[in-house]
């Protein structure tokens, strides 16, 4: 049984077990009793959504909150408690249950995004930006919620300015989400990385060396200075280091070569204070050519460093073929 299938146990037969009591009472033996239209439309708001796998396997704790809030007018309503608190309740079910749907969608989308390759702006500012949006609409429900709440009973004014408390917190995190997604953005493009699957990468041409050998020339101290200040200031973020040669002199060579360059550069890290552990190296030598080794320029290009730049999680894609 996959997870779906099994979130999908779980929730299911919950809508039910809301809806059930909620029918017998209405086509009961004494007859129908009056129709709450609040709590009919939260019922038939969660059980759409309930039924619906997007927002079982994306939004399961929103949907669940959404339903102890509908269970708890429910009961209110059964006991015949006052109206305005068996609809402040099923208001706030409402709020929950599209609160869970806006929540799958974006974590659907969030999820589609994570699969392919797109631009370094839409990567480190479009996801951004639509976290920020979705916080800064779930603090304006929260506060609509809240005004709500301090209307239909004075016992929910402690509700509601927690409500507010949290509203607040949701912008700042928002404003700070927008923030790093901007100044990230900007280090990237100073860094001349492109996004890959692997993460941000950043290619040195052969530049960095004299031919066939390993010292690093003057003129890539610059390129090292700003890798440097980029990790400083990402401490999360990791590198690894990949060196590659072109076809001439034999395999060995070229192996051989291509470590002793990628750990130039990771020496040249550590001497301006980037910790070891947050570096690795490989050599390749002769493989994964980006052009044909037959003509000189497509040799320049197969000389090269490869640093590949983690998530904020510190890990690194292995290299594929």
């Amino acid at each position: 049984m996959n997870k779906l299938q099994l979130l999908s146990n779980m929730i299911l037969p919950k809508a039910v077990y809301v809806l059930a009591p909620l029918l017998l009472l209405l086509v009961g033996c004494a007859g129908p009793l009056a129709v709450n239209t609040q709590l009919s439309s939260a019922t038939e708001a969660y059980n759409e959504a309930a039924q619906s796998a997007k927002v079982v396997e994306f939004a399961p704790v929103a949907l669940k909150e959404a339903e102890e809030a509908l269970e708890k007018s429910h009961s209110l309503w059964e006991a015949k408690a006052d109206k305005s608190s068996v609809d402040h309740h099923a208001y706030i079910a409402l709020q929950r249950t599209l609160i869970a749907k806006e929540t799958a969608a974006f974590n659907e989308a969030t999820k589609e995004i994570s699969r392919g390759e797109v631009e370094r702006q839409q990567v480190l500012l479009d996801v951004r930006s639509s976290e920020a949006d979705q916080s800064e609409a779930r603090a304006r429900r929260a506060q609509e919620e809240a005004r709500g709440a301090q209307e239909e009973a004075r016992g929910a004014q402690e509700a509601a300015r927690g409500a507010q408390e949290e509203a607040r917190a949701e912008r700042a995190l928002a404003d700070e989400a927008r923030r790093t997604a901007e100044l990230l953005a900007e280090r990237v493009s100073e860094l001349e990385a492109r996004p890959t699957d692997r993460g941000l990468v950043l290619t040195l041409g052969d530049v960095l060396f004299e031919t066939g050998k390993s010292d690093m020339r003057s003129a890539g101290m610059k390129n090292m200075d700003e890798l440097a200040s980029f990790l400083k200031e990402y401490p999360e973020r990791n590198i690894m280091i990949e060196g590659f040669t072109d076809n001439v002199g034999s395999e060995s060579f070229n192996m051989d070569l291509s470590n002793k360059r990628a750990n130039s550069v990771k020496a040249a890290m550590v001497n301006r204070n980037i910790a070891e552990n947050r570096i690795r190296t490989v050599g390749y030598g002769l493989q994964y050519p980006v052009a044909n080794n037959d003509s000189a320029t497509g040799r320049q290009q197969n000389r090269r460093v490869e640093i590949i730049i983690s998530d904020k999680d510190g890990n690194i894609a292995p290299r594929g073929q």
